[in-house]
């Protein structure tokens, strides 16, 4: 069988006739730029050109792309591409970057046929390919800047690949030096920056690279950013920061700015100190008499000379004593506003390896089989058909179910299906109905509860009140969802080290993970962080997790192979890992003044930091999970009267953290609930969150600005409404959502408007593309997501057509405005998240009069 492949004729095995084009494009012939996210044809993430349009190449058998121009994003050229390319470059419009390919491809199909499109053409031709990290506002710009441009005359320059140098293990003389862990300069004057953090998305290669640029007055288009190899060995990790809060390498609570933000500008200070020390005993000057600009060192006798020519000479000096950071007055590169991502041109041109995409020699690749129930266990396993399929190496019985292993990925997931198992689910299985009834139940009960905070006299105040609500707010498990499925690679080196590659937040998880599967001592597990298809938590697992399963998988085959696991999309959501389902009944009262005297908060939900080693240590105390209570026991709110009471629930449905944890449910239940109290009290709601925020001066200007901004107050035109919220998370931030009805009575998202405030903010672009795509993912889980578990406990949701996410024409206008500071830098990646619902919640109750207090809000009312 041939197929023509970006003009290249290739020759393919007929037994690959009826595998899908995706499969024979990644494994067969190798061009892994066009990606797997949903193999079902909902998602687009694997989108290719044939005969120059947009198909989605999971559902193309090879055989019926024979004799076709086949285009994949890794051979797409030409005037069209390269305007899609630029725009996407210079519009910031990647984040994790795993659908991007797809996306540009659709584009380019898009632009081929309609020259101009207007929004709603792009939205119906963009609708099909899913971003999680909620980029759609800004690829809707970027194709009508690429159009622009294509309708001048324009012709983009080709978008070029950035080389990226090979990150090697630190030696303990590195690993020893404050300097080199973080960045070294290399002979010919570039800077290379090992980041810490999982770029899953959020810019961090672009922030540290901004920092170190700053730092060392260097020229920033000569920094490569690549992911640190896993610094931790017998002396301990020497990426643990207690900045961030922790004594080992991770990456979560938005910690990567905020808890790095003196360290890699320490890091390019010392390394600028060094620089000039050398230089200066080259020159025989004093360092007082050098300068630095651009990566220049000159002195006033007209000598110059690159970083380069001294990087040998400084890494072998002592750092100098008392090195200062510079003075944020003298900022060049910090707070620009316009700083294109470091990482994006590998992402757009299908160059960038995720998990997914790493290749060993002699690689094979694994599918597991997983129990339809939580908890059951392989009974009997007839694989006699499944090994009789082509291309299927194995079949082996790991903890979590069963792996088929094959030469390719399709080979496998052939066998898989060939599989017959009988599963052993004598356990508890419980429907999602069933277990939110447990939840009421110990809601009603009490029975568990401990008092997390208790100040004042609540009983009596309530008791006493004018005015009060009693209002129970309910939430349902949620899946990460991340657009690459969970994956891992792993091989057994000659010297005995067993080597992982992960997208993990935490590399010491995997350590545990694969060290404990191996059976063998933790330090001879080394890790390799791969860039992220997205997360939102997901990669914070150390259980249940695909390192776990691959290195099961290589040990039973005997360390033959090395070897990749890849999960189904239907695999990947019945792992679990989900966002805890939650119950919250909120009891609140105001005086005859309108003042808000008392305020009972009661919770139900799954602790989740008791999942994380380490963590739980630190945030599970007396019975009460802080990463469960944020957002209630340490809201934004000063009331008099404050009682919360917490009650741990066990499901036995694994739980993860997910993007913004418990703030994620508590501050739907917060906010919804200020707004039901003004309104009964017959209060403005803005008014009254003011009168409550006298002594949180940051969160009330963030609530001043959104209102200025929204123009609060203002009648809106008939069948239109707002809705409200604000928040300390993090960083100090409100939100308006402007709604209205259309024709057919839905409700349509018009208009969101944020004000932030971040502290100093490094890279201003890059924190408003985390905020739209924060409220974009957040938007998406409270209008429509929700995990089903069905009567006999059977995960349901298993895919995009039962779990429908935010998607191109649902996207509204979205404005930040971020407020100026001089505080130290907090975290964005998640700060817009939590505020979505509530005010969703309230322009709803505004517009229509009905209150809608259980997500998704799909079943209740329709979101269009």
């Amino acid at each position: 069988m041939e197929l023509n492949i970006n003009g290249v004729r290739r020759q393919v095995a007929d037994r690959h006739a009826q595998t899908p084009l995706l499969w024979v494009l990644r494994d067969v012939v190798g061009e892994r730029g066009t990606k797997f996210g949903c193999g079902a044809g909902f998602c687009a993430a694997c989108t290719v050109l044939i005969d120059g349009r947009n198909q989605k190449s999971c559902q193309v058998a090879a055989a019926q792309a024979v004799g076709k121009a086949i285009v994949t994003v890794e051979g797409a050229s030409g005037r069209i591409v390269d305007a899609v390319r630029d725009a996407w470059h210079r519009g910031n419009v990647v984040q994790c970057g795993y659908c991007q390919p797809g996306q540009t491809l659709a584009a380019v199909a898009l632009l081929q046929s309609n020259s101009g499109p207007d929004d709603t053409a792009i939205d119906n031709a963009m609708s099909g390919n899913i971003c999680r990290c909620g980029t759609y506002p800004r690829i809707r710009s970027a194709i009508h800047e690429a159009a622009r441009a294509l309708a001048t005359g324009g012709s983009p320059a080709a978008l070029k690949a950035i080389s990226m140098p090979e990150v090697q293990r630190l030696t303990p003389e590195e690993a020893a030096d404050s300097v080199h862990p973080y960045l070294r300069v290399r002979d010919d004057g570039s800077i290379v920056v090992f980041c810490t953090q999982l770029e899953m998305g959020q810019g961090i290669h672009t922030g540290f690279a901004t920092l170190v640029a700053e730092e060392m007055n260097a020229d920033f288009d000569t920094i490569r950013v690549v992911n640190a190899a896993n610094g931790r060995g017998p002396a301990g990790d020497v990426y643990g920061n207690p900045d961030s809060g922790g004594s080992h390498q991770w990456t979560g609570a938005s910690n990567s700015m905020k808890g790095s933000f003196l360290r890699y500008r320490r890091a390019g200070a010392e390394a600028r100190a060094r620089l000039v020390a050398a230089a200066a005993a080259a020159w025989g000057v004093s360092t007082e008499e050098i300068k630095i600009d651009g990566g220049v060192l000159s002195h006033s006798s007209g000598r110059r000379a690159g970083f380069g020519e001294f990087a040998a000479r400084a890494e072998k000096l002592p750092v100098p004593k008392d090195v200062r950071l510079k003075d944020p007055s003298q900022f060049k590169q910090i707070g620009r506003e316009r700083r294109l991502r470091v990482d994006a041109p590998n992402k757009i041109l299908g160059r960038t390896d995720y998990t997914i995409d790493i290749n060993l020699p002699g690689m094979v690749v694994a599918a597991v089989l997983h129990a339809p129930h939580f908890g059951a266990k392989v009974a009997s396993l007839d694989d006699r058909a499944a090994r009789g399929e082509a291309g299927v190496i194995a079949v082996v019985k790991i903890e979590a179910g069963v792996a088929v292993v094959g030469e390719t990925f399709a080979d496998a997931v052939r066998g898989l299906r060939a599989l017959n198992v009988s599963w052993d689910d004598s356990g508890e299985r419980r429907s999602s109905k069933q277990l939110l009834a447990d939840h009421l139940r110990l809601l009603e009960s009490g029975e568990g509860a401990v008092v997390s905070r208790n100040e004042g006299a609540v009983d009596q105040a309530l008791a006493s009140a004018k005015t009060t609500i009693d209002a129970t707010y309910t939430v349902p498990y949620l899946a990460h969802a991340a657009m690459e499925p969970f994956n891992g690679v792993c091989r057994m080196r000659d010297d005995g080290t067993l080597e992982v590659w992960a997208s993990t937040e935490t590399p010491v998880y995997v350590q545990m993970s694969a060290s404990q599967a191996a059976d063998i001592a933790i330090e001879r597990v080394h890790v390799n962080v791969t860039f992220a298809g997205g997360s939102f938590g997901l990669h914070s697992t150390s259980k249940r997790d695909p390192t776990a399963e691959v290195v099961q998988i290589a040990k039973a085959l005997g360390w033959k192979y090395p070897v990749k696991v890849q999960s189904l999309r239907e695999e990947d959501f019945k792992i679990g890992h989900y966002r805890t389902m939650a119950v919250h009944r909120v009891r609140a009262g105001v005086d005859d003044a309108g003042r808000v005297t008392a305020m009972h908060h009661e919770m139900v939900a799954e602790p989740t930091s008791v999942r994380l080693p380490f963590v739980g240590d630190v945030l599970f105390k007396d019975g009460v999970d802080f990463m469960t209570v944020t957002g209630v026991v340490d809201g934004p709110y000063a009331v008099p009267n404050f009682r919360l009471v917490s009650t741990n629930f066990e499901s036995g449905v694994p739980i993860m953290v997910w993007r913004s944890v418990g703030n994620s449910h508590t501050e739907f239940a917060r906010e919804s609930a200020i707004d039901e109290l003004a309104r009964a009290a017959e209060r403005d709601p803005v008014e009254l969150r003011r009168s409550l925020l006298a002594n949180n001066p940051r969160t009330l200007r963030a609530l001043d600005l959104v209102v200025q901004r929204s123009d609060w107050g203002k009648p809106m035109p008939e069948r239109k409404a707002r809705g409200i919220a604000c928040s300390n998370f993090l960083s100090h931030s409100a939100q308006v959502i402007e709604i209205s009805l259309n024709a057919r009575g839905h409700v349509h998202i018009d208009r969101i408007i944020v004000a932030l405030d971040c502290g100093i903010c490094v890279n201003p672009d890059l924190v408003r593309a985390q905020v739209e795509g924060g409220l974009l993912f957040a938007l998406s889980a409270a209008a429509w997501e929700e995990i089903v578990l069905g009567e006999e406990g059977e995960v349901q949701t298993q895919n995009f057509d039962r779990y429908p996410v935010m998607r191109m024409r649902n996207t509204p206008a979205i404005e930040v405005y971020i407020i100026e500071s001089s505080e130290p830098p907090t975290g964005v990646g998640e700060v817009s998240v939590p505020l979505a619902a509530p005010a969703l919640a309230n322009a709803i109750a505004s517009l229509t009069g009905k209150r809608v207090r259980q997500l998704p809000f799909k079943n209740s009312v329709t979101i269009a």
